[in-house]
Parts: structure tokens; C-alpha cells; sequence
């Protein structure tokens, strides 16, 4: 969402590159290829709305910090802080910046699985009967949330 027209480099190019080249493989079911698919899908909308979000705390004209009252300088150099963390950013650190690399991050993911997938469907034609049946079969679900917190404390133990 960034206003800078130049092209951004694909963060995972080499990703890419190799599954192209046929040097990327993984071990996947049809099933986990369009869950993958649906979940960066799924992904890439939560940035967008987060950037949306963003964009609103950038124009927020009054934040009641004291931004408008006379003296109080220090509360409208926070308030304009505040505004650059959410949206472009002179150091191109602002919130919505970040995310625009998530999202080509989560494009290049699906883009890489993308051709790998194809590449099996060309392949393997019982692989691909199985995934064009389930593609449009399969119910929705929201992504696989994994539990907070760590998996294992430094002692080794979950608690």
C-alpha cells in the first residue's frame, strides 16, 4: 500500500526459482495444497484490512493526547509519530510498509506451492483428478492456529 512505484524485490525468489526448476519438492496430500492455498488467501486479506486500519489511524484527525492544546508540543510530536508508525514512514518502518513484505512473503509461498502443485497435477494425472475433486469439495475452515506461548520451556517441559 505504499505509494513508491518502484518494484519491490520477491522476497523468496530462490524459493520460486527452484520450484520452476524442478528443485523443489515437498510430500503433500491435494487436501494440504488447497488448505495452503485457501490459508495464504486467507492471510494476504488479514493484511489488507490491517492495512486499512492503518491507513484510518494515519488520518485520525484528533487522538485527545493534548495534541491541541497550546504548549503542549510534545503530545502532537507523539500524535505525529504515531500517525508515521502507521503509514508511511520516512525509514520505510511504518506498519503498513512491513506488511507489504508479509504479503508478498505469503504471495511468494502460495505462488512456490502453486507450481509445485502444478507440476505433481502434470505428473501424476490420479493426483490431479484427487485435487480438482476436493478443490471444489473441501469446506471452508480458518487457518490452523497453533497454542500460544512456547512448546517446550528451556527445563524441557510445556508447563
Amino acid at each position: 500500500m505504499s505509494d513508491d512505484n518502484t518494484p519491490k524485490a520477491r522476497p523468496m525468489a530462490n524459493m520460486i526459482s527452484a520450484a520452476q526448476e524442478g528443485q523443489f519438492s515437498v510430500e503433500m496430500k491435494a487436501e494440504d495444497f488447497i488448505y495452503l492455498d485457501r490459508d495464504c488467501d486467507y492471510f494476504k486479506d488479514n493484511i489488507r484490512d490491517i492495512q486499512s486500519i492503518m491507513n484510518e489511524v494515519a488520518r485520525q484527525p484528533h487522538w485527545g493526547l493534548g495534541e491541541q492544546a497550546d504548549g503542549m508540543v510534545s503530545a502532537q510530536t507523539l500524535v505525529d509519530r504515531f500517525k508515521k508508525k502507521a503509514n508511511l514512514a520516512d525509514d520505510r518502518n511504518s506498519v503498513s510498509e512491513i506488511l507489504d513484505d508479509h504479503y508478498r512473503i505469503v504471495e511468494d509461498i502460495q505462488q512456490t506451492y502453486r507450481i509445485v502443485r502444478d507440476r505433481m497435477m502434470q505428473a501424476d494425472s490420479e493426483f490431479a483428478a484427487e485435487f480438482n475433486r476436493l478443490n471444489t469439495t473441501l469446506p471452508e475452515r480458518p487457518p490452523v492456529q497453533l497454542p500460544y506461548g512456547p512448546v517446550s520451556l528451556p527445563d524441557g517441559t510445556g508447563r
